[in-house]
């Protein structure tokens, strides 16, 4: 792994890395996804979120992975399966930074929509703006546990 290109990358989401033709789609399915989270604990680096083992969760996890990763290249992505159809953990991690910027969208209510903007860009997509707008923030409040674990 290039660590010195890794330091460089912009702690912002870019939609526009997405494929179009499922952009709107993941910022859709986002929320859906994390609504179904069951707990969060805090990571020294980031959060591990637990989810129930139950039908189409595992792909629907990958494929928020799968996209997630171009628009947000500075996260590390992780998946746990416990043994005997337990829980699938999520984990993501990263650098300097990203802890916060998880911080922010999954945990705190953004009201400042220019804020928003400049959190997760959309190369000025119009339609994308107002989809982003909608989109139901914070993700996970209510279900993170207060403790630091790796």
């Amino acid at each position: 792994m290039n660590t010195k290109q890794n330091e460089n990358l912009s702690l912002a989401c870019d939609l526009t890395a997405i494929p179009s033709d499922v952009r709107e789609e993941h910022v859709l399915t986002a929320p859906q996804l994390f609504s179904a989270a069951q707990e969060v604990q805090e990571l020294s680096n980031g959060y591990a979120i637990r989810f129930a083992n139950e039908a189409g969760r595992f792909m629907a996890i990958a494929k928020f992975i799968e996209n997630e990763r171009l628009c947000c290249p500075f996260f590390n992505f992780g998946l746990d399966i416990e043994p005997n159809n337990g829980a699938i953990w999520l984990r993501l991690t990263g650098g300097e930074g990203v802890k916060e910027i998880l911080q922010t969208t999954l945990f705190e209510n953004i009201e400042d929509k220019d804020a928003l903007k400049q959190l997760i860009q959309t190369g000025g997509d119009a339609h994308l703006d107002e989809v982003v707008a909608q989109t139901t923030l914070p993700l996970l409040k209510g279900v993170l546990k207060n403790t630091v674990s790796e």
